[in-house]
């Protein structure tokens, strides 16, 4: 597969992110005429429900790092009938938007890896609303997660390091507050919320 982010979004999205993507989407219920920025949005799926629940008259925006997942966004975007999304490729930590750009700002399973992690924070307060909202999404603990615990141990003993546990690196609800608040935002509220994910080829997954 020349991109890889091409199995990311044939074998991840379906499986784990597209239902996370949905509960995203529906608690933060973006309304016509809001503008959305989506941060770290990969291969797209939370900005295409989105679009999918406004329409093409909404400024819907999706940014990312890294070109091969746009470049997979844009594929699947104009596929499923959603060519009206604006894809930017940037940082998180140096948004290039001009401050109080949009009115709903979304981050799913994306500032765990930030390498600075309180600029990108302070990115996003910088460019919603005074009044607008933020809905991110982090894993809990790694504790929380058998079969990554499994796997994180199993990489340790093979390969002396692993680096599993850096994915929940934002598991503390207290760290997580203290994170947010620190930037300046008031109003914090977290949700543990636990989901079964299935997946129907599991040496898949160790390959994507």
């Amino acid at each position: 597969m020349a991109n890889p982010a091409e199995g990311y979004e044939s074998y991840m999205v379906p499986t784990l992110f597209g239902p996370w993507a949905t509960l995203l989407v529906q608690a933060a219920d973006p309304r016509p005429g809001e503008r959305v920025l989506d941060v770290g949005c990969g291969t797209g799926i939370v900005a295409r429900q989105v679009a999918s629940r406004l329409g093409a008259g909404d400024t819907i925006t999706g940014l990312d790092l890294s070109p091969n997942m746009l470049a997979v966004a844009r594929a699947t975007a104009a596929q499923e009938g959603v060519e009206f999304i604006e894809w930017r490729e940037g940082s998180a930590e140096q948004l290039p938007f001009p401050g109080s750009s949009f009115d709903l700002v979304l981050c799913q399973f994306a500032l765990m890896f930030f390498a600075d992690k309180a600029a990108a924070i302070a990115e996003i307060r910088r460019v919603v609303t005074g009044n607008g909202r933020v809905l991110v999404s982090v894993w809990q603990g790694l504790d929380r997660h058998p079969f990554y615990q499994t796997l994180h141990d199993v990489i340790q003993r093979r390969l002396g390091m692993s680096a599993l546990q850096d994915i929940f690196a934002l598991g503390s609800a207290d760290e997580l507050r203290a994170l947010v608040m620190g930037v300046g935002f008031r109003r914090v509220e977290i949700e543990p919320i636990s989901m079964t994910a299935r997946f129907p080829n599991p040496d898949g997954f160790l390959v994507v």
